[in-house]
């Protein structure tokens, strides 16, 4: 029963970001999704409520799937350097695997977070950051990467494949991000390194 549960709400998030994809958060109704899903009206409201609840419930579900594979990659990592390169590895693998759950997490932010479920989806997203900064605290705190304000870390390390993803989603670089992974992950550890 559980995985039936599960499955139908994941029928539902995949059919919510087809639907927000095609015509975007404010465009897309709940009967779009439902339809689409082939959802009963009951299973619509009994998992999410309402089209808010949906589009933050796929912003998050999306995160977790992204956040997932960063932690992966910091386990396997040994050292400050293998850190950095795997969190911009993990950016970079999941966006070009991803590229709609990636397009619909970087344009629909602003949305989101002017929902009733926006403070929900900061506090997690914000708790998902501090684990990753976590695993980075001992490396900082021994002097194997630089010592700077907390919030610069993500900028240095992610921005620039971040950057690049925004050009590559909206269809202004034509060579998929993955193919400059060692790129962007070289210059966020020399951003970062001591």
């Amino acid at each position: 029963m559980a995985t039936e549960k599960t499955s139908r709400k994941q029928e539902i998030l995949e059919a919510a970001l087809a639907c927000f994809t095609e015509h975007g958060i404010d465009g897309t109704t709940v009967e779009m999704i439902r339809e689409r899903s082939g959802a009963s009206v009951g299973s619509m409201y009994h998992h999410f409520g309402n089209k808010e609840s949906i589009a933050a419930a796929l912003y998050l579900d999306a995160l977790a799937g992204y956040h997932a594979i960063q932690m992966a990659a910091l386990a396997d990592a040994k050292t400050a350097e293998d850190g950095v390169k795997g969190v911009v590895h993990a950016y970079v693998d999941w966006v070009s695997a991803n590229p709609e759950k990636a397009r619909f997490v970087l344009y629909s932010r602003s949305a989101i977070s002017k929902s009733e479920a926006g403070t929900s989806v900061l506090e997690r997203s914000r708790a998902k950051v501090g684990e990753v900064l976590e695993w980075f605290a001992p490396h900082i705190d021994a002097g194997r990467l630089k010592k700077l304000p907390p919030e610069c870390y993500g900028s240095l390390i992610t921005g620039p494949a971040h950057d690049y993803a925004r050009l590559w989603l909206s269809g202004r670089a034509k060579t998929d991000i993955k193919a400059y992974r060692d790129v962007f992950a070289d210059a966020a550890w020399a951003a970062v390194r001591p």
